[in-house]
């Protein structure tokens, strides 16, 4: 028999062995995946090794991606490869993102191995140039900014408001937030290089009125694999995400919602696993490594505190290798 291989994005592991054994009986044969992590780096070893694939099966929810963004970032990367998405959870506006985003078919589940081979043999395939066609990457950017945060403690009667309104007009300054927690502002800042900043820091930051201690974070690459790296570039790519200009991509809107500072200690060794899952979480809106106290930065946002606390509870402080977190609510000064 000659199998056709389909790629199933599931992190269910009865739906894996079901799915599996009956799709082996009607002569396909499956690659389970329990994330879209493992699913786009399975879709790039395809890729290099000419494999060709008869389409992909993408469940909604996933624990590091939504399934509507993956389908958007396979089409992407892999316009003519079948991608049939698929929940538990279904609804019209899930129906109509999953069309909107070029799926080829949507299933509710419960389903049955015969509905999604009828599907799969329905669906028009055009697999073997896509699989061997080369990624489509990030193009090369121009010359690399630096970035850096600062984590600012005041005195106990200096006028924070001041401070704020100066530091927020600085140049270099991208965002400026007043925090609860142990630091009272956070800064991100960004120059053509580290120098600059620290120069900054020195000469600008520590000399404000009231300024009592200043905690200097530089942003830093993520030691990561070229597999990795390539698809968090596609991901980027694919989302109109600009890692160059933080500001314009992550826009957060602060006014009409809640929005914290992560910051992340971790043990180095599992940077490989933790930071693709930070990085493709939906409430994570910038996901930076860093050099100093911490070592990765998030800044998330959610409907309320109280949805970025079971999201943090939930998916990530069960990662392997998540050592200690700590949350900074972004304040308004008014609150303080």
């Amino acid at each position: 028999m000659n199998e056709k291989k389909v790629l199933l994005i599931d992190d269910e592991a009865s739906l894996q062995r079901s799915l599996t054994l009956g799709l082996l009986q009607k002569g396909y044969e499956t690659e389970s995946c329990e994330n879209g992590m493992n699913g786009l780096k399975a879709l790039e070893t395809f890729k290099k090794n000419q494999v060709p694939l008869h389409g992909v099966v993408v469940d909604v929810r996933l624990p590091d991606i939504d399934g509507i963004k993956l389908l958007k970032v396979i089409k992407f990367n892999y316009p003519d490869l079948p991608v049939i998405v698929i929940t538990g959870y279904g609804s019209d506006a899930t129906a109509l993102d999953a069309k909107t985003e070029k799926a080829d078919a949507y299933l509710e589940k419960p389903f049955t191995v015969d509905e999604l081979t009828k599907i799969l043999a329905e669906i028009p395939q055009q697999t073997a140039a896509p699989m061997v066609e080369e990624m489509k990457s990030a193009e090369p950017g121009g010359e690399r900014s630096f970035s850096a945060y600062a984590l600012l403690n005041f005195d106990e009667n200096a006028n924070l408001a001041e401070a704020y309104q100066e530091l927020y007009f600085m140049d270099q300054v991208l965002y400026c937030d007043a925090i609860k927690g142990d630091f009272d502002l956070v800064l991100l800042l960004q120059a053509g290089n580290i120098a600059d900043i620290q120069a900054m820091v020195e000469d600008k930051i520590k000399k404000l009125p009231g300024v009592k201690e200043v905690t200097f974070l530089p942003v830093d690459q993520p030691q990561l694999s070229e597999s990795t790296s390539n698809i968090i570039g596609t991901v980027d790519k694919a989302l109109g995400r600009d890692k160059e200009n933080p500001e314009v991509t992550a826009n957060p809107n602060f006014s009409r919602s809640a929005s914290s500072y992560v910051f992340l200690e971790i043990e180095k060794d599992k940077l490989e696993s933790i930071y693709p899952t930070l990085y493709m979480n939906d409430q994570v809106v910038s996901c930076d490594c860093i050099d100093g106290k911490y070592d990765i930065v998030l800044l998330m946002q959610g409907a309320s505190f109280a949805e970025i606390d079971r999201n943090i509870l939930a998916k990530i402080k069960p990662l392997d290798g998540v050592l200690r977190i700590k949350e900074t609510p972004i304040i308004k000064l008014f609150e303080m």
